[in-house]
């Protein structure tokens, strides 16, 4: 076998023989994943996504919210709080 680096082997080859498996224990199957990534870790993932996704949603909209074509495209149509957001000048403001 070649030497590495002070006398440390770099590589040890893989046995070739399989792990000892008991009939009288439970059966043991590794959990389905992606790249490492089972079901309940990407439930979790997707929920904060979700969270800071929205909450990201909300501030934009509020952020914008005095862009009048934002405000009139967007905030004016929602069912509840649309007319919050509808700007009426009185005449007597009006320079025209």
């Amino acid at each position: 076998m070649a030497q590495g680096h002070h006398g440390i082997n770099p590589v040890s080859p893989r046995p070739d023989y399989q792990t000892y498996v008991s009939k009288f224990g439970p059966s043991q199957k590794p959990p389905r994943n992606f790249h490492g990534i089972d079901a309940r870790r990407a439930t979790r993932f997707g929920v904060t996504a979700g969270m800071f996704g929205v909450s990201a949603g909300i501030f934009a909209i509020f952020f914008f919210s005095e862009v009048p074509r934002v405000r009139i495209d967007i905030l004016q149509k929602v069912p509840i709080f649309g007319d919050m957001f509808k700007k009426e000048i009185p005449p007597s403001d009006n320079p025209f």
